[in-house]
């Protein structure tokens, strides 16, 4: 493996790292502010998933991509015709398409109905409403199980 290839590794690796951090964050806030009694709590701690989720998250999914087309293409994989290539492609399309806008969209519901509550001074039926909706939770379980995948493709490159 040349020294380029090792960068290109190196960087993949440390923008996979980003994205990890990026997604346990915004998962964490997340289910502290469903699981929260208080307004302001939920308030709080769905402020900080959408601060994760715009610095951590889906610059570090962006960078994942990015390095790993570089990558997969010093490393002369066809994108095309290479089986668990495809596979990781698949499962990432599916997280960056799917599973983050959803988290974002439902995350968005949950802080502005928290925000709307604060505002009111007691819970609002359109903030139990947004409570109902676990499609966040439910998606952010997704995107995260599709992380290990994603690397065991990568790195035991079946077939």
């Amino acid at each position: 493996m040349s020294t380029v290839d090792e960068v290109f590794v190196f960087l993949h690796l440390l923008a996979a790292l980003w994205y990890a951090a990026g997604l346990t964050s915004v998962q964490l806030a997340l289910v502290r502010g469903w699981q929260a009694p208080e307004v302001s709590t939920r308030v709080v701690a769905f402020s900080e998933a959408t601060h994760y989720e715009g610095l951590l998250l889906v610059p570090g999914a962006i960078a994942v991509a990015t390095t790993g087309l570089f990558l997969w293409g010093q490393l002369d994989y066809n994108f095309v015709t290479t089986p668990w290539l495809l596979g990781v492609e698949a499962m990432y399309i599916v997280t960056l398409l799917v599973c983050i806008p959803l988290i974002g969209m439902g995350l968005r519901r949950a802080r502005i109905a928290a925000l709307m509550a604060e505002r009111r001074g007691k819970a609002t039926p359109e903030m139990e409403e947004a409570m109902a909706d676990s499609v966040p939770l439910v998606f952010g379980g997704i995107a995260t199980i599709l992380v290990p995948a994603m690397v065991a493709l990568s790195v035991f490159r079946p077939g």
